[in-house]
């Protein structure tokens, strides 16, 4: 069996504070097998995260947090970014369109950007965006105390039950983590499309201490420093930025 987190942000998105291969450093040493940068509506750490995959012994899967009209939105599977703010299903429809699949996160709990009952099964009325929605959070570490509803909702929804971490720190990454029959990013996806997934319970209450953490860090990354480690043997610690990746995250800011 392996084990995957698929909703994981990088130093892309404006809110975290972890380089790529930080990420994939701490994704190794937890030991999953497959993982998801899914930064808010943007692709590139994701894209980066695939390329450098290989000196880590891990697989990733291209995705992005996408906001549509109705909440965000996990895609997975794809190469190219989504357009934002269009409506739940015309953003399934449009991951569709390049092969990609979607997981409805941190649903149900009127929490902002969380998808609604509603949103959810009204984008499921629609056939061909109910075959792109194959999976629902049951468990994301960053709300889980609000995570009771789509628990028990799920039961009754034809969707792969989901753990996540929603990391936005790089000790979260594999708090939340997804079992599936297999080891590959390949046989995981089996396992979402045959609803033959198993969400891993947290080992303990983290979101608060998440919080604290995060706070401390997204200073940090205010005076321009990020949870990194150079190779995949250094351990992580906080690092000024480089010029590189300052430019890309300029270049971010700008494109957006």
């Amino acid at each position: 069996m392996g084990t995957a987190d698929l909703h994981i942000h990088s130093i892309y998105s404006h809110d975290a504070t972890t380089t790529v291969r930080a990420i994939l450093k701490h994704a190794s040493d937890v030991g999953l097998n497959v993982i998801a940068v899914t930064d808010h509506d943007e692709i590139r750490g994701s894209l980066e995260a695939q390329q450098l995959a290989p000196k880590y012994g891990i697989e990733v899967v291209p995705g992005v947090e996408i906001s549509t009209k109705d909440g965000h939105l996990v895609a997975l599977f794809i190469e190219t970014l989504p357009p934002a703010g269009l409506s739940m299903t015309d953003t399934l429809l449009h991951i569709g369109k390049q092969g990609g699949i979607a997981i409805a996160p941190h649903p149900f709990n009127n929490l902002p950007n969380s998808l609604s009952m509603e949103a959810v099964l009204g984008a499921m009325t629609n056939p061909r965006a109910k075959a792109v929605l194959r999976g629902i959070e049951t468990h994301n570490m960053g709300t889980q105390n609000f995570d009771r509803v789509a628990q028990k909702l799920s039961i009754y929804l034809p969707l792969a039950k989901i753990a996540s971490s929603d990391a936005h720190i790089y000790w979260a990454i594999g708090a939340g983590r997804t079992e599936f029959d297999g080891t590959t990013a390949n046989q995981l996806r089996d396992a979402i499309e045959n609803n033959a997934t198993t969400p891993i319970p947290y080992e303990e209450e983290f979101s608060a201490k998440a919080i604290f953490s995060w706070v401390h860090r997204i200073t940090l990354r205010r005076f321009g420093y990020a949870s990194d480690a150079i190779t995949s043997t250094q351990p992580i610690t906080s690092r000024p930025l480089t010029d590189t990746m300052r430019r890309k995250i300029i270049k971010i800011k700008k494109d957006g």
